[in-house]
């Protein structure tokens, strides 16, 4: 039989149609499973992009808005925001920075600079525990790290009060440091409830206390995250150990320590629940309870008095402080890394 002989041209289409079939995308299967797995996904996704627009973003616009209005409980929210305020837009953060306020029938009435400055004393003391903290959290994260017997043990036992429901953790205080406590029998009335230094004292003591944990949790983490050669390598060349630490483990912890700082600084100006359960948050017009402090302020007036738009202007106020100073953490680290 003779051969059948393609001819040159052919040969050479047939091989173009065969790479082009070969790089024509193919059709895919659409498999049911991802689809639904997608499906669920962007449906949790969309949940969480309404909570957080609903009781956040509105929340704050809601509260920006409340704060230029006159609202005190009279009448439906929806209502007042559509009335402007009498004293004018910025009433509020007028009566915020003064002593005196026009009153009615021309009389004054007393401002709220009063205790809108001793309440951001009370909060300013009490940030004094984030240093103390963090150098007590670094120096048991550096005794825990090492390879001793019961290190786990010790860790868990510092852990507790952090995990520990802030009530629960605050009325134990209570019953020991507040009016009619265990310590004010020992002491005194007037040596620990009777004087608002020692007062302040104790909320700090155990602020500091309850915070341990989680900074020792991470600083012990990082800890560990420290490249062991470099300390070796700065051992051999006769550095002690207070020397590596400072030199080799202190700049690779600085990550870790900065976030401990920011946080802590976040919730020490938003401190509440504390010194409210052991001495009472009472705010009345004129005056506040000695140890209350800014986020205190907040609550009586909302609880108290009714000045919902006070309320809201304080709040206004408060977010503008942490931002500020959080900015600045954030300036003057980047600052370090640049000397």
């Amino acid at each position: 039989m003779e051969e059948q002989v393609i001819p040159a041209e052919q040969a050479a289409t047939a091989d173009l149609e065969a790479a082009a079939l070969a790089a024509a995308p193919k059709k895919r299967r659409i498999n049911r499973a991802v689809l639904s797995e997608n499906l669920w996904g962007w449906f949790f996704v969309c949940f969480l992009v309404i909570g957080t627009t609903v009781f956040i973003y509105f929340a704050f616009i809601l509260s920006v808005w409340l704060s230029f209005v006159d609202y005190r409980g009279n009448g439906t929210l929806w209502e007042a925001l559509g009335e402007p305020n009498s004293g004018g837009a910025f009433y509020w953060y007028q009566y915020m920075f003064s002593n005196t306020m026009p009153g009615y029938f021309g009389q004054t009435a007393p401002g709220g600079l009063a205790n809108f400055g001793t309440t951001l004393l009370n909060t300013v003391f009490y940030l004094i525990g984030i240093p103390v903290g963090m150098a007590l959290s670094l120096f048991f994260a550096a005794l825990m790290s090492r390879d001793i017997k019961g290190s786990g043990t010790f860790r868990v036992i510092y852990y507790i009060p952090t995990v520990s429901s802030t009530v629960s953790v605050a009325l134990l205080w209570s019953n020991l440091f507040g009016e009619g406590g265990t310590m004010v029998q020992l002491f005194g009335t007037e040596f620990i409830a009777g004087d608002r230094w020692m007062q302040m004292l104790t909320v700090l003591i155990l602020t500091t206390w309850k915070g341990l944990g989680g900074s020792i949790l991470l600083l012990c983490a990082g800890m560990n995250g420290v490249n062991e050669s470099h300390k070796e390598a700065a051992s051999i060349d006769g550095a002690n150990a207070w020397t590596t630490f400072w030199r080799i483990s202190m700049p690779q912890l600085w990550p870790t320590i900065f976030y401990c700082i920011v946080t802590s600084f976040i919730g020490g100006m938003q401190i509440f629940a504390e010194p409210d359960l052991i001495y009472g948050n009472g705010v009345t017009d004129a005056s506040v309870m000695p140890v209350t402090p800014f986020v205190g302020l907040i609550y009586g007036n909302y609880y108290e008095t009714r000045y919902y738009s006070y309320c809201s202007a304080l709040g206004i106020i408060l977010m503008i402080i942490i931002l500020l100073l959080t900015l600045v953490q954030f300036w003057l680290d980047s600052r370090r890394d640049k000397v």
